[in-house]
Formats: C-alpha cells, sequence, structure tokens
C-alpha cells in the first residue's frame, strides 16, 4: 500500500472493511521509516511495537468493533508521555526517563484504533522551531534536507511516515514547523486537547496539535482527541464538537481581517510576503471580503509571550534536577549535584533561557517585567477578541521565513525568536489558529495562518476545505528527494 496517495480518512475505512489491509500498511510505514532515515525525524521507532499495535486492532475489527482511526498511523513529539516507549523531551536530562503512565491523549488515540508508530525529534523540552537544541541532532526538512523541519512531528506528516502527528504549540512551534514542511496544523482553542501527560515548559499557553495532510484529516483526528478530562484542571469543560460532520455545512460568505502591521517585522522574506499578498488576492478572488484592521498590540505579542513563557519554564522544569527527574552528574556535594547535572544535561539555548526566567522572576524585576507582560498579554486578548466579533477570521503568514538553514540563524539563542511574530498572539491569547500550507515562487511550503475565536474550531476547518477546494492538490516532496 502507497501511504502517499490515501488519506487517512480513506484508510480507516478500507481498513474497517478489510482488516487484512493492516500488513501492508505496517509494511510500508516500516519502509517509509527506513528511507527516511537519513532526516532524523524520530527518535523512538520500534518495528515490533507497530506489530503487537497492527495485531491488537485486527483483533478488534474481528470482533465487530469499529474504532474511529482505525489503522491510521499517528506519531507523537517526545513530549507526550507513553508507557510503551521513552519520553525524552529531545534533552539528555530525560535520555533514560521511561514514564509509568501515558498520556490521557494516547490513551484515547489508542482507545479508537490508531497505531501509534513513533516518537518523534523536536527542539529541546519543545522551545522553539529550529531543532537545532534537540540532543539528538537536527530534524531535517523533506523539502530539502540541509534546511531545518523545525519538529519531527511536521516532517513525517510530509513523508507520509504518519498521516497523522500530535505536537505541543506553545508560542507557535507545531504550526511554524508545518509551515516549513508543507502540511496543515491546528492548534486547538486552549483546554480542548487533555494535557495530562505532557511535559511542557509554559503551561498558560502549551496546547497539543494536530498536523495532517488534509482538513478532512485534521477534522478527524481533532475529535478523536478533544474533549474534557478531570486529570487536567485546565481542560475546557464543554464536549468537543463532531468536527468531521460539521465540516461540510457552513459555505456561507466569509469576512476575514488582515493586520495592518502584518510586514513590519525585520525577519519577513520577500518570497513570503509576495507569497502571503498573492494568497490575499486570490481568497478575494474566491468571494472571501478581507480588509485590513489596525491591531496595535499585536505586534507586541513576541515579547510578552517570551518573558512569560520563561518565568514558566523555570517554574516548571525546577524538579529536572538528577534527584528528582534526569541524569545526575559527579559532584562532592548535593548542591554542586544540582549545578553539575543541569549544566550538563541542558543545551546551552535551554540554559540561557532559564536564566532568563529566574532574573525575571526575582523581586528586581517581576513588576517591572513579568507584570508588564501578563498586562499586555490581557490588551492583545482583548484585542483579538474584539476584531474576531465583527470578522470571522485573522490572516496572517505563518512564519516571515521558510524552512531556515540548519544551523544557521536560527542556532543562536534569541529570546524574540523572528519565527514568533506571527503565531504568538492567539497563543497568548488562548485562540485555535491553522496552517495552511502555501508555496513561494521558489517552490518552498510557507504557511497562512487563520485564527478564529476562542472554541470555534469548526469555523477554521470550514474555511481551511474552502481554501482546499479552490486549488490543485496539495504538493509533497518526492520519496527520492528524502
Amino acid at each position: 500500500m502507497n501511504l502517499r496517495d490515501i488519506t487517512a480518512a480513506e484508510l480507516t475505512a478500507q481498513v474497517t472493511n478489510d482488516s487484512g489491509l493492516l500488513k501492508p500498511v505496517s509494511e510500508s510505514l516500516y519502509d517509509l521509516h527506513e528511507k527516511g532515515r537519513d532526516l532524523n525525524v524520530f527518535i523512538s521507532f520500534d518495528k515490533q511495537h507497530l506489530e503487537q499495535e497492527t495485531a491488537a486492532l485486527a483483533a478488534r475489527l474481528a470482533r465487530g468493533e469499529r474504532p474511529s482511526l482505525a489503522g491510521i498511523p499517528a506519531v507523537l513529539a517526545d513530549n507526550i508521555c507513553t508507557v510503551f516507549y521513552p519520553t525524552t523531551c529531545a534533552s539528555k536530562m530525560l535520555a533514560e526517563y521511561r514514564p509509568p503512565f501515558s498520556a490521557r491523549l494516547v490513551e484515547s488515540l489508542q482507545q479508537k484504533g490508531a497505531l501509534i508508530t513513533g516518537k518523534t525529534n523536536m527542539e529541546e523540552f519543545g522551545l522553539g522551531c529550529s531543532g537545532n537544541s534537540s540532543h539528538y541532532g537536527v530534524a531535517k526538512n523533506p523539502w530539502e534536507a540541509e534546511r531545518t523541519a523545525g519538529s519531527g512531528a511536521a516532517a513525517a506528516v510530509s513523508t507520509s511516515s504518519a498521516l497523522l502527528a500530535f505536537a505541543t504549540d506553545t508560542v507557535g512551534e507545531l504550526r511554524q514547523s508545518a509551515s516549513f514542511c508543507g502540511v496543515l496544523a491546528i492548534r486547538p482553542s486552549y483546554g480542548r486537547i487533555s494535557r495530562s501527560g505532557v511535559i511542557d515548559y509554559a503551561s498558560s499557553m502549551e496546547q497539543v496539535g494536530v498536523a495532517a495532510r488534509t482538513t478532512t484529516d485534521l477534522a478527524l483526528a481533532l475529535e478523536a482527541a478533544a474533549g474534557p478530562d478531570p486529570r487536567d484542571p485546565t481542560s475546557l469543560k464543554a464536549e468537543a464538537p463532531p468536527y468531521a460532520s460539521l465540516l461540510e455545512s457552513g459555505e456561507g460568505k466569509l469576512k476575514a481581517a488582515v493586520p495592518e502591521s502584518w510586514d513590519r517585522t525585520s525577519g519577513l522574506e520577500d518570497g513570503v510576503k509576495d507569497c502571503f499578498q498573492s494568497e490575499l488576492e486570490q481568497i478575494k478572488a474566491m468571494g472571501i471580503e478581507v480588509d485590513f484592521v489596525e491591531l496595535k498590540h499585536f505586534r507586541e505579542a513576541p515579547l510578552a509571550a517570551a518573558v512569560i513563557s520563561a518565568v514558566e519554564a523555570f517554574s516548571n522544569l525546577a524538579n529536572m534536577d538528577g534527584v528528582r527527574f534526569g541524569c545526575r552528574g559527579s559532584a562532592a556535594s548535593l548542591q554542586e549535584m544540582y549545578t553539575v547535572s543541569r549544566s550538563e544535561a541542558f543545551s546551552s539555548k535551554l540554559k540561557k533561557f532559564i536564566g532568563f526566567g529566574a532574573l525575571v522572576s526575582s523581586e528586581k524585576y517581576y513588576r517591572k517585567h513579568f507584570l508588564k507582560s501578563q498586562r499586555m498579554r490581557t490588551r492583545i486578548k482583548d484585542e483579538l477578541a474584539a476584531c474576531l466579533e465583527e470578522y470571522d477570521l485573522l490572516l496572517t503568514p505563518t512564519t516571515p521565513f521558510a524552512a531556515p538553514l540548519a544551523g544557521g540563524s536560527l542556532d543562536a539563542f534569541h529570546l524574540l525568536d523572528p519565527a514568533n511574530f506571527y503565531t504568538a498572539a492567539p497563543a497568548l491569547a488562548g485562540l485555535p489558529a491553522l496552517t495552511f500550507p502555501v508555496y513561494t515562487d521558489d517552490g518552498l511550503p510557507a504557511g497562512l495562518q487563520l485564527i478564529g475565536e476562542t472554541g470555534d474550531e469548526t469555523a477554521l476547518l470550514r474555511a481551511s476545505l474552502r481554501l482546499e477546494k479552490g486549488r490543485s492538490p496539495l504538493k509533497f516532496p518526492e520519496p527520492g528527494s528524502m
């Protein structure tokens, strides 16, 4: 079976009718994994575990069960806990960590018949989109291997090593990676998918998202993964809508807003700028009304997000000390052991970020920087809410640039990561945001970001499907280029 030519929705329908297809599915996955090994997409992949999952699903189908994700290969970022694979967060600190339980998300996916095929590479603890701080090396981009993929989750979907990928999105990491790799991804409203069993670095912004190759697959995956969870006090109490069945309705007139300041960033590449302007013209031609609006606080989002997330990372990662969690360094005293363990096991980038969080948490700077950032967060949230009362969508590029060269400028530590210019605002406000793949004149993937109202992922999915129908089939890298 060629997984490059089938969607997740099509695959699960076929597998449900013929469980014998599970064997060629697993064989195709293993073949794709071997072909893409040089891309460094996976941290954990076990053929034996895949065979066990396939056999268990075949038995369920033989009993007459019809799970909604039957036979769909899915991958997880390596900060989502699993009992059957290590959970390393791509850090030396947790290189040997095996969780005693699986995340609620993993339980849901297994219950619904998904095949968890592996754990993917990522930036250390999910901080950023360059991938250059991973203990396991850079996840390479399937389009051009000398460029970064941002995260292995998006790259796995791009290469068909998985048809669905689940990864955390704090200030935009999953959306940015999906933009680099030419796939769709959605960050749902904050709390829509349980974070129970997810190792996060910034709890107030971190949300599990989904990457896929079609809008229908996104809706199918989000419906299966979303829902309230008593183990996660931040999860939304309301049941998730039936996204897949609601997808085709709602073809009415749409009004979209674009921030007037969308092109006022020094990191904006000409190719991405031209691509976004071209997309706006196509969107207008599809009958969608587009207005430019003033969002005076939108540009402040990356700095506010950096300050808040650094303070939360300083707190959340404090237990990674070689005693409670993580590898333990050799030292003569307890205090020295703490220092040695964290110095040796954390990357330079993460140590600088945590150090900044410690500084801002201090009495001297707390009011001046952290509280000011929290007040800015409220302003941004109110500003976006007011905009989305009048408009159905807010449109921006996903990132100011195409996938950077691996080991390039993003390799250095940047408190103000230029990739966050467009993605930080919805993360601060807890809004759903979707990235749709578009392409520059050079043929490289870029992203069109759609931002919607809190709790209304359906509107984003409907708009994405409308965009998908209005153009030729999406492009993906050929196997020979991997």
